[in-house]
């Protein structure tokens, strides 16, 4: 990584705000803005670091989580990318940044066709997010983000943990439905293509700098594909391989999959679903290779595990197909991409 960019340096005298002007828009657009001039001009550098959220809230006189939303938007742009335990870095301008519509952005969309088509009025109280999401399919996360996006937006207003609907007139974007996760599963579908079954794919850090994204979206892309059955995935030094027949899946891949069929079509958030020596009969295996799949959904998000005489297996989220997430939306013919 670069050196840490300064809030001093950075200089954003943008902390008036007009009553009702969109905070995290107008930070967005200068921060876009700061970014490209800064690398043309040379004062910056490509894996520069941008400013802790919290310093920079602090001197513009706004919330960590106006903040917060501006940075993504910027990384939505392909300007910047975030990473854990280090912070949100500039990218390189010269590269073709192929970003495309993100789920959050696909998610606002969503919310808002939901409330024009069941004709919410101002003032109205909308459907927790819980409920939304098992309606669209939609993770509660990427909702929680989607509505305090339409609350900085002045659209909405959270109030006693519920959301109030502000305005009932608004605009609704036809964005295309697929995300660059999606797009980066057909661009690895069409490299596997060249390979045979069995072989394996580079490392997913090298599959980054090949198609220019972050390594978690090789992985998310990964993991739909291997849904698909178009290559599956072993943990360690093994690696991810093509796969042309299911055959070659471990035993408990297999078992994860059913599973994962069984959530999506008969659970809904919350559920407590069968215990392990009732999926072992269900399926006819032994209760050791259910515990396995059961622990990989857990890490991939899906399940839960609680202790003590009301515990077992709960339902965290529903797996399936992400264009089922977006079943509201009119689609496009090109794909979303910054300017």
């Amino acid at each position: 990584m670069g050196r840490r960019i300064t809030v001093a340096e950075m200089a954003p005298h943008i902390h008036s705000f007009m009553p009702n002007e969109n905070k995290v828009k107008k930070l967005a657009d200068w921060l876009a803005n700061w970014i490209k001039t800064g690398l043309q001009s040379k004062k910056i550098e490509p894996e520069d670091l941008l400013p802790v959220k919290g310093d920079l809230a602090c001197h513009i006189g706004v919330s960590q989580g106006t903040v917060q939303s501006a940075y993504r938007i910027v990384e939505d742009l392909g300007l910047v990318e975030s990473k854990q335990r280090i912070g949100t870095y500039i990218k390189a301008s010269d590269k073709n940044f192929e970003k495309l519509t993100s789920k959050r952005e696909l998610a606002i969309e969503i919310i808002k066709k939901y409330l024009l088509e069941n004709k919410y009025k101002i003032g109205d109280k909308v459907i927790s997010v819980r409920e939304l999401a098992r309606i669209t399919g939609i993770s509660n996360t990427t909702l929680v983000t989607a509505f305090s996006n339409l609350v900085s937006q002045g659209i909405l207003e959270k109030k006693n943990n519920s959301f109030i609907v502000l305005v009932s007139d608004f605009n609704i974007e036809e964005i295309e439905t697929k995300t660059l996760v999606e797009k980066i599963a057909d661009n690895i579908k069409h490299y596997a293509a060249n390979l045979s079954s069995g072989d394996k794919l580079p490392p997913n850090t090298e599959l980054a700098k090949r198609f220019n994204v972050s390594v978690k979206t090789i992985h998310d892309a990964i993991k739909l594909l291997a849904k698909e059955g178009l290559l599956y995935t072993r943990r360690g030094r093994y690696g991810t391989a093509v796969s042309n027949d299911t055959a070659e899946l471990y035993h408990y891949e297999k078992i994860e999959q059913k599973i994962r069929q069984y959530i999506s079509e008969n659970s809904q958030v919350g559920d407590k679903l069968p215990s392990i020596k009732e999926f072992s009969k269900i399926y006819n295996t032994s209760e050791k290779t259910v515990k396995t799949a059961l622990d990989n959904l857990a890490e991939d998000g899906y399940l839960t595990f609680t202790r003590g005489r009301y515990g077992g297996t709960f339902v965290m989220d529903i797996p399936q197909g992400v264009n089922e997430a977006y079943k509201w939306l009119a689609i496009n013919s090109e794909y979303v991409l910054p300017e």
